[in-house]
């Protein structure tokens, strides 16, 4: 198989690269061993979690390159190189130049929905098989850390869902899943040595937490509940994140994937009372007919997605020590960044 093919690997098909020997091997403490990172490039890094795993690199005294698309880097980043172009279109061969120990990729071409989405998906497959290619063809590729989502196994209800859990993508997953295609298909070939974070729901400031609730809250005084409530969600801190992405660099197995989370699931409707002692506010269930209507089809399947995240790689997690560890502080810190008044 070609590098970067995708042949193998479509919807209903896909399969966590994870079983057997290898789920059990990153469980085992003897490949915790920390790798050094002396140089680390960074895709998206003007983004949600791009933004803290800049700061979590430039704390660990890592030397960053940046590649910048359109949004600038926020000014309080500093001491990082930053070089300028697109996912699809950037010269990767000049990285021979400097090779970086690291690739964190966090960069999606973006577009969402009907021909748009198809568009999407297209370019995103093609530049990320464009980017595979390159990195294969230099004379050591580096590490590759892709951070996908846990979207991407689709809503499973009271079900616990590890890495071993097959992929079916669900909500805004569907358009760019498309993106992880080539590095999965790396992974199986052997390529280009590859990691796989997939994040659950990330907290903190803006992102959904802000559109789907603090807005809502701000607007209309009361917490919103989407549908039922009984959707599980599971939760990890932005700056928790970004952390864990840099110790998964440093201390995981290439080749494997990890989710990334924080503590127990809960139920939305949990989050919409937390929220609700925090403001003083009443809670108002919103149907998810009217969620669609407000937002759209892909926001209302987020919600409607449901997931006990968990995972196979028991040392892994359990060498990992975050500093968010109480949601109600965490959620009245976001609440006091932009204030909403009973």
């Amino acid at each position: 198989m070609k590098p970067g093919s995708t042949e193998g690997i479509e919807k209903g098909t896909v399969t966590s690269h994870e079983t057997g020997a290898k789920a059990l091997a990153l469980s085992s403490p003897a490949y915790l061993a920390g790798r050094p990172i002396r140089h680390a490039l960074v895709l998206g890094g003007t983004g949600f979690i791009g933004t803290p795993l800049m700061r979590s690199l430039g704390d660990a005294g890592v030397r960053t390159t940046c590649l910048v698309h359109r949004m600038p880097l926020q000014s309080q980043i500093s001491a990082v190189q930053v070089v300028r172009g697109s996912l699809d279109r950037y010269p990767w061969h000049t990285l021979e130049r400097d090779a970086p120990d690291v690739v964190f990729h966090l960069a999606r071409i973006p577009g969402r929905g009907g021909l748009r989405g198809a568009l999407t998906r297209v370019r995103n497959r093609l530049a990320n098989e464009r980017l595979v290619l390159a990195l294969a063809a230099l004379p050591r590729p580096p590490l590759v850390v892709f951070i996908g989502g846990t979207l991407a196994y689709g809503s499973h209800t009271d079900e616990l869902i590890t890495e071993s859990t097959p992929l079916a993508p669900t909500s805004f997953s569907r358009d760019y899943h498309a993106a992880e295609l080539p590095w999965l298909t790396a992974q199986r070939t052997n390529d280009v040595p590859v990691m796989i974070a997939r994040p659950a729901w990330v907290l903190g400031r803006g992102s959904w937490f802000a559109a789907f609730y603090q807005r809502v809250m701000q607007a209309e005084r009361y917490v919103p509940q989407y549908g039922d409530g009984e959707n599980w969600m599971s939760l990890v801190h932005v700056e928790d994140c970004a952390s864990f992405l840099l110790y998964y660099a440093q201390s995981g197995l290439p080749g494997s994937a990890v989710n990334v989370f924080a503590g127990a699931p809960i139920r939305q409707r949990e989050l919409s009372e937390r929220l609700a002692r925090l403001t003083g506010l009443p809670v108002r269930r919103i149907s998810l007919e009217e969620m669609e209507r407000r937002f759209d089809r892909a926001v209302r399947q987020a919600f409607e997605f449901s997931a006990r995240i968990g995972t196979v790689h028991s040392a892994l997690h359990a060498g990992f020590r975050g500093r968010h560890r109480d949601l109600d502080r965490d959620l009245e810190d976001l609440l006091l960044a932009e204030p909403v008044q009973g």
